[in-house]
């Protein structure tokens, strides 16, 4: 059955402060926290999901949306040179400022207002903010406007929140300013070049457009940091 989730309020001395239970809360709304509350409330469970950035995640911004959207033109574009009749016809380089956009395209713009309105349609409820496990089955949000509110579980608290990439402490790195997987799928010009340090498949995703896309043309390099 069906529970609306109730609310209590409390004063705080330095900030005002509310409680909210519901049976599940989640932490992170990327594709497994929108995954898990979606077959919650499928099961008629009240739900809350807490997001301190776009909801939809890494997938939908900084990972496999926009980089297949980097990747498209570019494989399009090998496949049709290796046909004869139509490689003529596709010489010289991609139009870089074009892939972008449709890249931005992809990404949404980086505005999540489609997977809230996502959200809204399955009833579950969205919280901005940073959230915290503050105790059992308890999780405090700290909204954008520094409001914290606390959030209950009946039954669990679900933490999706994902991972972050991690930089290398070689020396001079942070001097060049490096990317990570979200500078480079949302970045908006092509670099002249482009050092990838590690093997991890994530990196060859992402050729840059208008360049060579294989490993080891001139554009690219690749070291193994151990």
């Amino acid at each position: 059955m069906w529970r609306a989730p109730h609310t209590t309020h409390q004063t705080d001395p330095m900030t005002e402060s509310e409680t909210l239970a519901y049976d599940v809360v989640v932490i992170g709304a990327g594709p497994v926290g929108e995954n898990v509350a979606d077959r919650t409330r499928a099961a008629g469970l009240t739900t809350a999901i807490v997001e301190s950035e776009l909801v939809g995640g890494e997938c939908s911004y900084w990972a496999c949306m926009p980089s297949k959207a980097l990747l498209r033109p570019v494989i399009t574009r090998a496949d049709a040179r290796r046909v004869p009749g139509v490689r003529q016809a596709v010489q010289g380089p991609l139009d870089a400022a074009a892939v972008l956009a449709h890249r931005d395209e992809y990404a949404s713009h980086w505005k999540d207002d489609g997977q809230v309105r996502w959200v809204e349609g399955i009833g579950a409820d969205l919280h901005r903010g940073h959230g915290r496990l503050a105790g059992p089955r308890t999780v405090e949000v700290t909204g954008p406007d520094g409001r914290r509110r606390t959030l209950a579980a009946r039954h669990a608290v679900a933490v999706c929140t994902g991972s972050r990439a991690a930089l290398p402490d070689l020396p001079g790195l942070a001097g060049v300013r490096p990317w990570t997987s979200r500078e480079a799928t949302a970045a908006q010009e092509v670099p002249g070049r482009l050092i990838v340090v590690g093997g991890e498949w994530w990196p060859w995703r992402w050729p840059p457009p208008g360049r060579p896309s294989a490993p080891g043309s001139p554009s690219w390099s690749a070291a193994r940091a151990c």
